[in-house]
Order: structure tokens, then C-alpha cells, then sequence
């Protein structure tokens, strides 16, 4: 078609119409795509402490059981949502030292790293959900941003007791070694002690520690050792994981699913 034709077919209101209506699609569909390649990944770690031969502490159940079950339901959750990057410590049904998970959490370099734990007690009423973020140095802040948004999501469960706290070894005088816990908003005090959970001490990235209930608490056990109560946590986390890189949780009809596994070595 010469160029004349063109400019005069282009006079015609319609022609010209449909010719604006054209560009407009296109240009939808190319901010579609720009927008589609622009979505911003986030790198996490999840942590299941100990593992394999170690069981952790052991009370009514095993602690690395409950560390397990809560990592691999938030792991099924999370590898839906194709904004994060999951990396785990150590496969699932492995176990790792917390030197070995350290190194591992080097070399993946995630944006924040989620530990779990389960806590014991002498006494079987002692219950709840105790959080330990970084204490010092650049990964201070955001671990507390983090520590903090976890505990929103777990203060919302009637009667559930939550905590953000430090946790310290302080050397006795007849060489034993006894644990100090202390809210994290207490003044830190020298005698208290400068060592604290290896984790925390042996990585430099934003990292929160979870005691995620008492293993010597047969309610805490009944309320979350089941199939909906490790769901819930999951879902508990996963929102928190979202609160804190400040996007919009998704909805999965059939969480753990279409699970797959990223991040292994």
C-alpha cells in the first residue's frame, strides 16, 4: 500500500479508530509483560533444627519431630507463591549441627532466616510460643521487625502465650552453665552474659529463633501436634513472612499440593 493510500485511508474515523484501538492492545499487552518479569523474589531459609540421629530435646514428643512438621508445611505453602525463593538448611528427614545449618545459610544468602524449635520445661503447665531475634549488629533491627510481626500473627490465638525475648549462657562458678531468659525489651546487663543462641552468633543475615511450643506441655501438644494445628502455623508465618517484605498474602485452595522443593543442595 503506498503511503498515500495510507494517509487517506487513516482520514477514515473508523479506520482510525480501529488503529488506535490496536496500539492500545498492544501496548497493554507490553506493560503486561514488563510488568511480569519485574516481580521482585525474595530469598528465605527455613530451618528445622537438629534432625536425623538428634532428636533434640525430648519430652512427651521429640523436639526435631515438631521442628520438622512445622518447616515442611511452611515450605509447602511458601513454594506456591512464586515471590519467594525457599531454601531449606538440610533436606527434610536429614538432620544438620547448627554449624553445618550456618554454613548453608552463608552460602544461600537469603534476605531472612526462620529457625524452629521446641521448648521444654520441668513443669507441664508451662506453654506458649517463645521468639529469639538477632541481638546485635545490622541484622538487629530488621530480625526485630520480623520477631515482631510473627508475634502479631500468634497473639491473635485465644489463650496463647507469645513472647520476643533474649536469651543468654551465663557461666556458674562451679563450672555449669545456666540459661537466662529475659524479655527483649529489658536493659541488657554485662552479668547476663554476651553468648547466646550459636545461630545468631555465627550468621550475619536478619534471623529469628522460634520455640514453637513446650514439648512437656500435653495441651500444647493436643492444640498443635495434628495436621490442622501445623497448617495453622504454617499459615501464621507465611503471613508474617509477607507483613514483613510488605506484600499481600495469596490464597491456595489445597495448600502443600503442588509443593515442590528449591534450595537444596
Amino acid at each position: 500500500m503506498s503511503r498515500r493510500n495510507l494517509k487517506f485511508r487513516l482520514k477514515d474515523p473508523m479506520v482510525l479508530i480501529l488503529f488506535c484501538l490496536l496500539v492500545f492492545l498492544t501496548s497493554g499487552m507490553t506493560m503486561k509483560a514488563c510488568e511480569k518479569k519485574e516481580i521482585i523474589r525474595y530469598r528465605v531459609e527455613l530451618d528445622a533444627a537438629y534432625g536425623g540421629d538428634n532428636p533434640g530435646l525430648t519430652g512427651i514428643i521429640n523436639e526435631a519431630d515438631v521442628n520438622e512438621k512445622v518447616i515442611n508445611a511452611l515450605e509447602d505453602l511458601m513454594v506456591q507463591d512464586e515471590r519467594f525463593i525457599v531454601y531449606r538448611t538440610h533436606t527434610a528427614g536429614s538432620g544438620a549441627s547448627v554449624l553445618e545449618s550456618a554454613e548453608k545459610i552463608k552460602k544461600d544468602k537469603p534476605d531472612l532466616v526462620l529457625s524452629i524449635h521446641a521448648a521444654y520445661s520441668p513443669s507441664s503447665s508451662q506453654s506458649g510460643t517463645r521468639l529469639y531475634p538477632s541481638l546485635e549488629g545490622s541484622a538487629k533491627t530488621p530480625s526485630l521487625k520480623f520477631a515482631q510481626e510473627i508475634f502479631d500473627e500468634f497473639e491473635k490465638e485465644e489463650d496463647w502465650a507469645v513472647s520476643v525475648n533474649r536469651l543468654y549462657y551465663l557461666q556458674q562458678a562451679e563450672g555449669t552453665v545456666a540459661v537466662v531468659i529475659r524479655d527483649y525489651t529489658d536493659d541488657f546487663n554485662e552479668e547476663d552474659g554476651n553468648v547466646t543462641w550459636t545461630l545468631l552468633m555465627k550468621t550475619d543475615v536478619p534471623c529469628v529463633i522460634a520455640e514453637q511450643f513446650f514439648i512437656s506441655s500435653q495441651a500444647d501438644i493436643n492444640r498443635w501436634d495434628n495436621e490442622e494445628g501445623y497448617r495453622l502455623i504454617a499459615e501464621k508465618y507465611y503471613s508474617a513472612f509477607c507483613d514483613y517484605f510488605g506484600i499481600e498474602e495469596m490464597e491456595f485452595e489445597n495448600p502443600g499440593e503442588t509443593a515442590e522443593t528449591q534450595g537444596q543442595e
